[in-house]
C-alpha cells in the first residue's frame, strides 16, 4: 500500500525537517538577540531595529520556510494516516459481511 511505504519513506525526512524547525527557531532568537545587543538606544528603540534588521528578517525567512516544509510533511502523513485507517476500515467491514 503506497500510504503504509510513504509513513516508511519518510520517517527520517520528517525528523529532518522537524530538527531544522527547531535549529530556524534557534537561529531567529540568537540573530534577533545578537542585533538587539549590537544596537544603540533605549529599549523599544533597540528592539524596533533589531526586528526590521537584515539579518533577522533573513532568519525570520529561514524559519518560515522550515515550518512550511515542515508542516506539508506533516500533512502528508496526516493524510497517509487516514488512508491507512480508511483502509482498515473497509477492510475490517469486508471480513464481517
Amino acid at each position: 500500500m503506497a500510504a503504509l511505504e510513504f509513513l516508511a519513506l519518510s520517517d527520517e525526512d520528517f525528523a529532518m525537517a522537524k530538527t531544522n524547525l527547531l535549529r530556524s527557531e534557534i537561529l531567529s532568537k540568537r540573530v534577533r538577540a545578537r542585533v538587539f545587543v549590537e544596537t544603540e538606544g533605549g529599549v523599544e528603540v533597540r528592539k524596533a531595529k533589531a526586528e526590521g534588521h537584515v539579518d533577522v528578517v533573513t532568519a525570520d525567512e529561514s524559519l518560515c520556510a522550515s515550518t512550511l516544509d515542515f508542516e506539508t510533511l506533516k500533512a502528508k502523513r496526516s493524510r497517509a494516516e487516514i488512508v491507512i485507517e480508511v483502509w482498515r476500515s473497509v477492510n475490517a467491514s469486508q471480513r464481517k459481511s
